[in-house]
């Protein structure tokens, strides 16, 4: 694991431009790749997730050109006809694992071994859930098998079918919404099967962030009709679909990590490259967050920065699937610690996304650790010449953001989690000031 230290105390300030959303982008890679034609995705981020997908493209036969300075790929599917997900690559991350319907749809079979990624699932070992995606295949018509973690399933033609999202979700006690570890996945493995369906599909209840209105506009691209309503998606499949263009919106949680930045570190840090009405639209429950723990959003034009403008509320944070999300969950913490009155967050998603609190507590934080939520005392970690370990990709930056307000040194290893959703914080980030 990398391993890098961090002297903290400078006084940062700069500007980040905000690269293509991580989370739009497997599925829309899949939906490529289901395609007879090739299809270009734009504002694509350069970071290894994005990487290792190419490449497995490439592996399954079809041609990826991937450019990241120009932050274009194109893919062209006309020679996809490996049906086995390299299992060297798919361990590394875990958006290997909406490749499935995708190659199933276009070559008849899928074999998915083990996917990686972030371990912050139910299993022992942290590994996220597979069943969701074996069921949602079978409900399109795929025969699937599985032998321990991986699926094997085959398919003539999916079938169109009518599926309810909340079959793979939990309804959240105190709002009547759905939410869970199952849900998100589920939808989007839904969405890419029904739109190369034959027939005409109904997804009820769909789980609703950018991520999956981007695959929607996507399928909309291919000449397919599909209709949003309040609580349903309707598709008219079309097995023999051509490409698509799309552009990736920005990336939300990079957004979120740089505000917590700014906020927590009180730098002052421009953010450039996103708009108004998608951060809004997509970051509207961390908004609600800022704003009760006295933060303000200012724009000018396309430029955002934060600003704190009143006292804080002692704030209770509820993660769930139509609430903020569940990466944000880290640096909600972060600014509960620096807030006046602190707060609990519990997480009703991804349950060991807590694995950060006990190195922020070994740097000085003041938790009280419980099955699924944490109770957060206002009180900023000051302890320097502590070693921590980060687990997953956004609990390293949490780390890195906490070191940089220490006045002293931090060792912090697992920064190698970071290459998988950022194209490169550690640089940006000394380009700011800081010392690492």
């Amino acid at each position: 694991m990398q391993q890098i230290e961090v002297t903290g105390g400078n006084q940062l300030s700069g500007r980040v431009h905000i690269s293509g959303f991580k989370h739009a982008f497997p599925p829309l890679f899949s939906l490529a790749l289901s395609a007879k034609q090739p299809s270009l995705i734009k504002n694509v981020p350069d970071i290894a997730d994005i990487r290792i997908l190419g490449e497995i493209g490439q592996l399954l036969g079809a041609s990826i050109l991937y450019e990241p300075e120009k932050r274009t790929m194109h893919i062209d599917p006309r020679g996809l006809s490996n049906p086995k997900i390299p299992e060297h690559l798919s361990t590394l991350i875990h958006g290997a694992w909406y490749l499935a319907p995708g190659i199933l749809a276009h070559v008849g079979q899928v074999i998915l071994g083990e996917t990686g990624g972030c371990k912050i699932g139910v299993g022992q070992g942290g590994e996220r859930p597979i069943e969701q995606l074996c069921t949602v295949l079978q409900r399109f018509g795929a025969k699937v098998e599985t032998i321990g973690n991986m699926i094997q399933a085959t398919v003539s033609r999916f079938s169109s079918t009518q599926i309810d999202m909340a079959d793979f979700a939990v309804v959240e006690k105190s709002t009547g919404k759905l939410t869970g570890p199952l849900y998100s996945g589920a939808t989007k493995a839904a969405l890419l099967c029904a739109a190369r369906a034959e027939g005409i599909s109904e997804i009820i209840n769909p789980y609703s962030k950018p991520d999956v209105a981007a695959l929607v506009e996507a399928i909309k691209c291919q000449q397919v009709d599909i209709a949003w309503e309040k609580d349903r998606i309707i598709i008219a499949g079309k097995p023999d679909a051509d490409g698509f263009k799309t552009t990736l919106g920005p990336d939300l949680i990079e957004v979120m990590t740089y505000l917590t930045l700014s906020a927590y570190c009180n730098a002052p840090i421009s953010i450039t490259g996103v708009s108004q009405d998608a951060i809004e639209t997509g970051l509207s429950a961390e908004i609600i967050c800022l704003e009760k723990l006295g933060y303000q959003l200012q724009w000018e034009e396309n430029t955002l920065t934060i600003t704190q403008v009143s006292p804080a509320s002692r704030l209770n944070i509820q993660v769930t699937s139509h609430g903020i999300f569940s990466d944000s969950q880290p640096f909600m913490a972060l600014l509960l610690m620096a807030s006046q009155l602190g707060g609990s967050i519990t997480e009703q998603v991804w349950v060991k996304r807590f694995q950060y609190i006990e190195e922020l507590e070994k740097m000085g934080a003041k938790i009280i650790r419980n099955a699924r939520s944490v109770d957060i005392m206002p009180h900023i970690p000051r302890k320097s010449g502590r070693t921590v370990q980060a687990a997953d990709l956004r609990g390293a930056a949490a780390l890195v953001i906490a070191a940089l307000k220490i006045s002293g040194t931090t060792q912090i290893s697992g920064i190698n989690h970071l290459e998988r959703g950022y194209p490169d914080l550690l640089g940006q980030l000394r380009i700011l000031g800081a010392e690492i």
